[in-house]
């Protein structure tokens, strides 16, 4: 797990850090692609861990854990295209893609402990 924290410290730090000194109307598309790959290669550096850890688990654990993103995937599916029908059919304010990851991070972060408590 000490990858996946490094890796997510790394992608906090570019993202705040691009937030405050970029600024995103001056840049070329080449300079915006290249900005915007940086926090993402903390990111998938951060996965890799995560992935790894995971491996590391018993198989009980590992079952937790995938059923969990099991979980975590419906729910994100059924909340954002929800939300989708929503602005098209009821006038909704457009939301960003940003919010898909958070919303599944909460999701995953709710169910996990539910799970753990269910195979206790």
């Amino acid at each position: 797990m000490r990858q996946f924290a490094i890796g997510m410290a790394g992608y906090t730090v570019a993202v705040i850090l691009e937030g405050i000194f970029v600024e995103p109307e001056g840049l070329s598309t080449v300079a915006g692609v290249a900005l915007a790959v940086v926090p993402m290669a903390f990111a998938v550096w951060a996965m890799a861990g995560w992935l790894s850890a995971v491996r590391t688990f018993d198989e009980l654990r590992q079952k937790i854990f995938a059923e969990a993103g099991l979980i975590s995937l419906g729910i994100t599916a059924v909340v954002t295209f929800t939300y989708g029908f929503l602005e098209s059919l009821a006038g909704l304010p457009r939301l960003s893609m940003f919010f898909v990851f958070p919303l599944m991070a909460f999701s995953y972060s709710l169910s996990l402990p539910l799970l753990m408590r269910r195979y206790r």
